[in-house]
């Protein structure tokens, strides 16, 4: 299984000590259960309007890298917060805490309808147009329809 997160998309936000540190006495398998769970942390806000499965398709290596770079950001946020978590919760950093509450505050900010995103919307399977964000509705209740 392709990873959606190369390792190389950390040396961009966090040092190399910093990242064997809290690599130490780990497995890999640490890396990618915390991986998954910023994932589908993400996953479960974006779900609803976006194209989710096209949006954490891994990069192919030859190819040029299509993942949105902002994706890959706060999936790395997130991650690196639940190893943490995993090794010292009293002790994550306070830049670390607080990158990890942008990423849940953007996340939330997402789920109002008029917030918009440089993302991939959901298609409709059958004839590939992008559903509409438009709602039709009113605040007040018609007690007489008569024309």
């Amino acid at each position: 299984m392709s990873r959606f997160l190369k390792d190389t998309d950390y040396d961009v936000l966090i040092r190399t000590e910093i990242k064997n540190i809290l690599l130490e006495n780990y497995s890999a398998t640490k890396l990618l259960s915390a991986e998954q769970m910023a994932i589908a942390q993400i996953k479960n806000y974006l779900a609803g309007r976006y194209n989710v499965g096209l949006i954490f398709t891994p990069a192919i290596d030859g190819q040029d890298d299509t993942r949105n770079a902002f994706i890959v950001m706060i999936t790395i946020d997130c991650a690196l917060y639940h190893l943490y978590c995993s090794i010292a919760p009293n002790k994550i950093p306070e830049h670390r805490s607080n990158r990890y509450q942008d990423v849940i505050e953007w996340l939330k900010s997402m789920l109002d309808p008029k917030a918009k995103a440089d993302l991939p919307l959901i298609a409709d399977e059958n004839t590939g147009e992008v559903k509409s964000d438009f709602r039709l509705s009113s605040k007040n209740t018609f007690t007489n329809n008569k024309w």
